[in-house]
């Protein structure tokens, strides 16, 4: 700056135009003065963004990229850490939303979501199979005692045409009868998803059969099977022996879309009407369908022998 005024008064002393320099000095200086001024501005716009936005407004990515200094990779982890507190702010405000039922489903969606991310995290662990089968059977508080009506429990496996509403208002959650059934009904709708993704392949469901049967055999007590499996596994295994000794059965369970009627005189009417339910006629059309029969098959028998011996 010393030397700038320098440089002025050499020239107002040696110049001949004194006039013409001066004026050109003073407009020069009014641009210098209005340039600072400008960048002034844009400097505390900038600032400003980066404030409010974050540092991923600055292409925080593409620094680190040309330069992998530890300041510029916090800036890359900057970046990231904004983009995740976003959507834990999204979520905490739906969550705020729906305990002021302003936004009741959305606040239900979140919670379904939750209880089977949960259920998800815990997959076949103890924790994961007790929860299935405590919600499997209906639970009676009054008689302390679980109840098998109308094949309930393996409706839901593998019924995969009917899922929960998703805009159904379960009442106030707060409430633990509404929450409760609002939990049993988000874990169903968990294994309806589950059994429409499972890889139901002869081969896998041998496997996985073996490295979860433990479990089966840890929860359920012989009294507990006899009183909520046997009559199911017994009809079952009893009609697919029957089924199976038919002639041409294979032939029939190949065809698709037969009506009703036509699919329940097979073996014969009579047969079919002895039980007080058509599902496990169509439990075995689905097993051949999915070429997996004669797996399942074993797999009941092993059950049945089991709790007879």
């Amino acid at each position: 700056m010393v030397l700038f005024c320098a440089m002025i008064v050499v020239l107002l002393a040696r110049s001949k135009r004194k006039s013409i320099l001066v004026v050109s000095l003073m407009l020069s200086g009014i641009f210098a003065v209005g340039a600072s001024f400008y960048a002034y501005i844009e400097y505390a716009a900038f600032q400003k963004k980066v404030d409010r936005y974050g540092l991923h407004q600055l292409g925080a990515v593409e620094i680190v990229d040309e330069d992998l200094s530890t300041e510029n990779e916090y800036a890359g982890f900057k970046y990231f850490q904004d983009y995740r507190n976003s959507l834990s702010g999204y979520e905490v405000f739906l969550l705020e939303m729906g305990l002021d039922d302003k936004d009741h489903f959305s606040y239900q969606n979140i919670l379904r979501d939750e209880i089977m991310r949960n259920m998800e995290n815990e997959a076949y662990s103890q924790t994961y199979w007790n929860t299935i089968f405590t919600i499997a059977f209906g639970y009676n508080e009054d008689t302390k005692s679980y109840r098998r009506p109308n094949y309930e429990a393996l409706y839901v496996v593998p019924s995969v045409n009917k899922d929960l509403d998703q805009e159904t208002d379960y009442g106030d959650l707060n409430d633990a009868a509404n929450y409760s059934f609002f939990e049993r009904s988000s874990q169903l709708l968990y294994i309806r998803q589950k059994a429409k993704t499972m890889d139901r392949s002869a081969q896998n469901i041998a496997h996985f059969w073996k490295s979860n049967k433990s479990y089966v055999y840890t929860f359920f007590s012989k009294n507990k099977y006899d009183e909520l499996c046997k009559q199911v596994v017994d009809d079952l295994i009893e009609i697919y022996d029957t089924i199976t000794s038919t002639f041409n059965y294979e032939a029939f369970y190949r065809m698709y879309d037969v009506s009703d009627d036509v699919f329940l005189d097979f073996p014969s009417p009579a047969y079919t009407s002895s039980f007080e339910y058509s599902w496990p006629f169509s439990f075995w059309d689905r097993r051949f369908a999915e070429d997996n029969a004669a797996e399942v098959y074993g797999i009941l028998k092993e059950i049945q022998q089991h709790y007879t011996d």
